[in-house]
């Protein structure tokens, strides 16, 4: 450990050089008078090092050279008092040369040790005003509150007056020496200020050992602040994003589960009015005459609106949504829209709203709106753009289920009407004509000539001929058995030939297809002949059907009326169907006296996403 009375001695400031040299003097004095008494006790050399006493203290206080001062002045004192001959510098006796070489030489080295341990508890001081210093700055998250006292601890350890730190910099032209400025290169850090009238000697030790270390702590308290900030940034950015994933995963969880879209849109208000700090979130469904629904609001006073219907004029948010069809926000006294032009009576400051774009169609819009004067936070598009994208899968996935049901419950109902034309058709035609063959053989019974006998048979044999024809006829329209006989191609141009419309054929097929593709594409092929020889009255058809990779291209088009309208329940809609239950697509395109043009994409090789995995060979 340090020796406190080290500590104690070195002073920051050394007293006047003046007195140090009466302090030298007055102690060489008493250590030569203090010599008289001991001499009758101790032997005369081993007395000369009592002068050390006097040159350790002016060495620690003074420093090396008043030292080295006061080491000849005790050589000299001791040679002109003690050794004969007294009150004379003259020495006759060699030994008392080599006492007074070793006293000269000890002194010298004690007033070095003593102002190199002199140096040693100046630079201790240093370093425990600098940790002081380093304890008030570096541990604290208000520099300026610690300034106080870190300038405290440097007057106390320099024994000055007072000491200032400021954080303000040091304006120019001030030409004052008790100003420093403090610095980290080109940028202020602040200033230090001491009293005027400072010795030079500590403004030196100041401007060298001080200040390099208060501008260093101060530069590090700036960058700690600094880490802390962002520290602190990062975390309150990390707890939001998980108050976020957790509400989008609370939201998804409803979508998974197949919740309704009611339930969905509500939680999706919920959740993002609880995420942006209390705000009102309105849901909208744009409507084809330029109006919006209120499809689901946690807006106090809209809330008994939902299912009403307003305006989307280009003057509010749901309109500039609408017409760009990106994310648009307003703010302060901009025209911020409400549903309608309701906005200024919701006293609404504060909008943005985010396209809900359901299957690359823009469905509608999420306005999340503000009453308070400040805008909304910067990136809250950014936040609620997930939930947007989960109410879009929410009305995707009940568009599809309701399309389902009704591709569905078209498909029953086409086959009960088929089931019902086949009976039809076996009733009024095959039936009929058992019955007249059942009669004909019963006439044949009472027949009494053989003329009579093979006029009987021969006319049964007819109505069977009949009755067979008609029985291929109602096969053919059950299943072709061209199809299953000659494939798609032979099919195809089998229809063209039977047209009662003129049939251009482009036929690329250099394989046999699966029954169900060539069934799905010779009915869509069959059922446009049909639609252009009774509804469009065209003229002429012309077909395209070739295989691309692993998808059959079916394109047709007529120069009839147009206007066709799969939507109105015409044999287009079963088309559509059958082609969508292959995992194809189909357009239809038919501008009233423009013709109808048809296309369709069926994959060859259709499978089923549900099924499980085919087990790995061996």
């Amino acid at each position: 450990m340090r020796s406190e009375f080290l500590l104690r001695m070195v002073r920051p400031t050394p007293p006047p050089i003046g007195v140090g040299i009466a302090v030298a003097a007055l102690l060489v004095a008493a250590e030569t008078l203090l010599i008289y008494p001991l001499m009758t006790i101790a032997r005369g050399p081993s007395l000369v090092m009592i002068y050390l006493i006097g040159v350790v203290t002016v060495s620690m206080v003074w420093g090396l050279t008043l030292g080295f001062a006061t080491s000849l002045a005790s050589v000299l004192a001791y040679d002109f008092f003690h050794i004969p001959p007294i009150l004379g510098f003259a020495v006759a006796d060699t030994r008392d040369w080599v006492m007074l070489a070793v006293l000269a030489g000890v002194s010298l080295v004690t007033a070095a040790l003593a102002d190199l341990s002199r140096l040693r508890a100046a630079q201790a001081q240093e370093s425990d005003l600098t940790a002081e210093m380093a304890g008030l700055l570096l541990n604290t998250d208000d520099v300026a509150a610690a300034l106080p006292a870190a300038a405290q601890r440097i007057a106390h350890a320099l024994d000055l007056p007072g000491v200032a730190i400021k954080l303000e910099a040091v304006p120019d032209g001030t030409g004052r020496d008790s100003v420093f400025p403090l610095r980290d290169g080109a940028t202020s850090l602040g200033t230090l200020e001491v009293p005027d009238g400072m010795p030079e000697v500590s403004r030196r030790r100041l401007r060298e050992k001080v200040v390099p270390s208060l501008e260093s702590l101060l530069h590090a308290a700036h960058e700690r602040a600094a880490i802390l900030d962002s520290l602190r940034a990062r975390r309150d950015e990390l707890r939001l994003l998980a108050h976020q994933q957790a509400a989008l995963r609370r939201v998804a969880t409803l979508v998974a589960r197949g919740a309704s879209p009611t339930e969905v849109f509500a939680a999706v208000t919920a959740e993002i009015s609880q995420l942006l700090g209390a705000r009102h979130t309105t849901l909208l469904r744009y409507e084809p005459d330029d109006t919006v629904t209120i499809v689901s609001t946690n807006e106090p006073t809209l809330m008994s609106l939902v299912h009403s219907r307003w305006s989307a004029s280009n003057g509010n948010i749901a309109g500039l949504v609408r017409r760009t069809g990106r994310a648009t926000r307003m703010d302060d006294d901009e025209d911020t829209a409400g549903p309608g032009t309701r906005e200024h009576e919701l006293d609404i400051c504060a909008a943005i709203g985010l396209p809900v774009v359901v299957e690359d169609r823009l469905w509608g819009v999420l306005v999340v709106s503000s009453r308070r004067a400040e805008p909304l936070p910067p990136d809250a598009e950014e936040r609620i753009r997930g939930f947007t994208d989960l109410a879009a899968t929410a009305i995707a996935n009940a568009d599809n289920r309701a399309e389902l049901i009704a591709s569905r419950a078209r498909i029953v109902a086409a086959a009960d009407e088929a089931r019902r034309r086949i009976e039809r058709d076996l009733h009024d035609g095959a039936q009929q004509q058992l019955i007249s063959i059942g009669l004909e053989l019963r006439a044949a019974e009472h027949c009494t000539t053989l003329e009579q006998v093979k006029a009987q048979v021969s006319d049964v044999a007819t109505e069977i001929k009949s009755m067979h024809d008609h029985l291929r006829e109602i096969s053919r329209g059950i299943h072709p058995p061209i199809l299953t006989t000659g494939g798609l191609e032979p099919a195809l141009r089998s229809l063209a030939r039977r047209s009662a419309v003129p049939v251009e054929l482009d036929i690329h097929l250099d394989q046999r297809l699966s029954s169900s593709v060539e069934v799905a594409a010779y009915y869509v092929v069959s059922e446009s002949l049909t639609n252009a020889t009774k509804h469009a009255h065209a003229s002429l058809v012309h077909i395209v059907a070739e295989l691309q990779g692993e998808t059959l291209q079916l394109a047709i088009r007529d120069n009839g009326v147009g206007g066709a309208n799969p939507d109105k329940g015409s044999g287009l809609t079963g088309l559509i169907d059958r082609v969508v239950a292959l995992g194809g697509h189909m357009t239809i395109t038919s501008p009233a006296d423009g013709g109808t043009s048809l296309s369709a994409a069926i994959p060859t090789r259709h499978t089923d996403p549900f099924a499980p995995p085919a087990p790995a060979k061996r």
